[in-house]
């Protein structure tokens, strides 16, 4: 029984590697299709859409759902990532700018700088996710992304530990990292964010069920 399941196990683990080996591919591959610049973004959106439907549990023909995405996304994503795209830019000015100044100035500025941009960064693990989720609305995919990242801090640490340890695998491993680099930070990132989403739902099923009209009157 426990070498059946053992087996079951490896299987299982091989299955997968195989999958997220096979979504670099492809993640690669459309991005150069795109030229890059315009197929980074649809490529990662195509590949958060795959990466859902495996954990859900659904059975996958690979290419033909990434192809899909990818066309269905194009546009979409690409405006996603304007976005994402010009705010690096916009603090990047704004440091350039603190520069400029001189004493606690200085410093009570590049803080807030140093601040924001780590708010940023969190808001960015979170965004694809609740882009998918949010039928691709782009600045409430951005405004809920980082909602949650702030309202579920363990998560959001778990998540950035598990993201680091990955990519701390990857300087001792190189290779694994070209292999697996962008479809392994997406599976974690989906893997926190499905559950996530699932607990906030559960959450808000649980009140809506509890909540009652306020017009009842108890005798």
């Amino acid at each position: 029984m426990e070498t059946t399941r053992l087996i079951n196990n490896i299987n299982a683990a091989c299955d997968w590697v195989v999958k997220l080996l096979y979504l670099n591919l492809l993640w690669v591959l459309f991005t150069v299709i795109g030229l890059v610049a315009a197929g980074i973004f649809p490529a990662t959106a195509a590949m958060f859409t795959v990466l859902k439907d495996y954990q859900a549990g659904k059975n996958v023909r690979v290419f033909n759902a990434f192809k899909h995405a990818y066309k269905q996304e194009f546009r979409r994503a690409n405006r996603l990532g304007s976005v994402v795209m010009i705010i690096p830019i916009i603090f990047y000015t704004d440091w350039l700018f603190t520069n400029h100044l001189s004493g606690t100035m200085e410093m009570v500025a590049k803080g807030i700088l140093i601040g924001s941009a780590c708010l940023y960064g969190m808001t960015l693990i979170y965004v694809f996710p609740v882009y998918l989720q949010v039928n691709r609305k782009v600045f409430t995919a951005l405004k809920i992304a980082f909602l949650i990242g702030i309202t579920y801090p363990l998560n959001t640490f778990l998540m950035l530990i598990s993201i680091a340890s990955l990519l701390f695998l990857f300087v001792f491993l190189p290779m694994a990292g070209y292999l697996f680099f962008a479809s392994g930070l997406a599976c974690i990132i989906t893997f926190f964010t499905l559950r996530l989403f699932q607990k906030i739902e559960g959450r808000s099923e649980k009140m809506q069920k509890q909540e009652r009209p306020r017009w009842v009157i108890n005798n």
